[in-house]
């Protein structure tokens, strides 16, 4: 989920046109394999069937996915990977990726099951969330080399992404464990990525916020002074979400995408070569193999996809980003019901287990 300028304000828009393709289940199969052993039987879209390794049987299920992104940026390669998997477990999978709030619309549609999106996207698109994407925020602090500590910050300028942009939320908590006040250091809304790294390179400003992959743009005269990840560790960068009726008719279906984002998270956590490979693969080797090695240290600094527990993804956490977004007025509709209604984690645990169990086989 890239930061192209993540406003949580968000729009409703025209739907992006996507193929349209829903769910389908199958038949469980009580055919013999040539060898004479019982056939895996097929999943549905209530029950899963799992191989002899752990991981799901999905042949002849369809499932298209969107994902909250105007183009193929490489910080998506995990969706691109959960894609994957599906498909290598045996299901038609598609990615679409749609821009502004269009895939929320696809999904309430039913054009598509679920989507990636920002947390107020997703809820206030009438969605509900039942899994993860990137589980942290992509931005972190450079400052000059100069300043050395949060504290440092006193009496220095600090550029800002838009009004109502995560950098708002985060600067405040940099201010409250540099106990310092706002009134004690400059702050200026710059507005895109890039127009922050030039305002830091010319000397305009002594900080400022930008996605991970930003950060070497800036040049050696600066370093990472915070991670957007490690100050608020809970503030997610996205989610998936479906609908609720969706959810309680297709409960394996979700199952399935959460084990794939297991999956795919493991791969990132562990695989350097072969997310490289995926990032190259997704995004048409626009970069180097160099470039794609630098994306995967510079995502790796921000932990946006930890796999060791499901507690990561709980209704505190939830809460918590539901919490911001309300304070940031960016809950106009749908995402103003009770928070117990805007979530349903009853697939992701049940992933969980499935994959904590045979974790060796994904």
């Amino acid at each position: 989920m890239g930061r192209k300028i993540r406003l949580f304000g968000v729009t409703l828009a025209s739907a992006l046109l996507v193929s349209a393709c829903g769910s389908a289940s199958s038949t469980a199969s009580s055919s013999t394999t040539k060898a004479g052993t019982p056939a895996v039987a097929a999943s549905t879209a209530t029950k899963l069937s799992f191989n002899a390794n752990g991981t799901p049987n999905l042949k002849g299920l369809t499932i298209p996915i969107g994902n909250g992104a105007g183009g193929t940026y490489v910080g998506d390669t995990n969706v691109y990977d959960l894609v994957q998997y599906l498909k290598k477990w045996g299901a038609n999978a598609t990615q679409t990726n749609a821009s502004s709030n269009a895939g929320e619309l696809a999904v309430a549609s039913g054009t598509l099951d679920a989507t990636t999106g920002p947390p107020p996207a997703i809820v206030d698109g009438g969605l509900t969330i039942f899994g993860p994407n990137q589980a942290r925020l992509d931005d972190v602090l450079i400052a000059k080399n100069s300043i050395t500590s949060l504290a440092g910050l006193k009496g220095q300028k600090v550029g800002l992404g838009p009004v109502a942009s995560p950098d708002e939320v985060l600067f405040l908590s940099v201010l409250q464990k540099a106990k310092l006040s706002p009134s004690q250091v400059t702050t200026l809304v710059i507005g895109t990525n890039t127009a922050i790294v030039r305002a830091l390179i010319a000397g305009q400003i002594d900080a400022g916020f930008v996605p991970s992959e930003d950060v070497a743009k800036a040049g050696k005269g600066f370093h990472v002074l915070a991670v957007g990840g490690t100050i608020l560790p809970s503030y997610a960068d996205s989610f998936m979400g479906a609908r609720a009726s969706w959810l309680t008719s297709h409960p394996a279906i979700a199952e399935a995408i959460d084990l794939a984002w297991f999956a795919s998270a493991k791969l990132f956590n562990t695989n350097e070569a072969a997310w490289v490979k995926a990032a190259a693969t997704y995004t048409s080797n626009v970069n180097t193999t160099a470039q794609y090695q630098a994306y995967w240290k510079d995502l790796q600094s921000i932990k946006g996809w930890p796999i060791t527990t499901d507690s990561f993804l709980s209704s505190k956490v939830i809460a918590f980003n539901m919490g911001i977004a309300k304070k940031s007025n960016a809950l106009k509709g749908p995402g103003l019901r009770p928070i117990a209604q805007l979530y349903n984690l009853s697939a992701w645990h049940s992933a969980w287990a499935q994959f904590s169990a045979h974790e060796s086989a994904y």
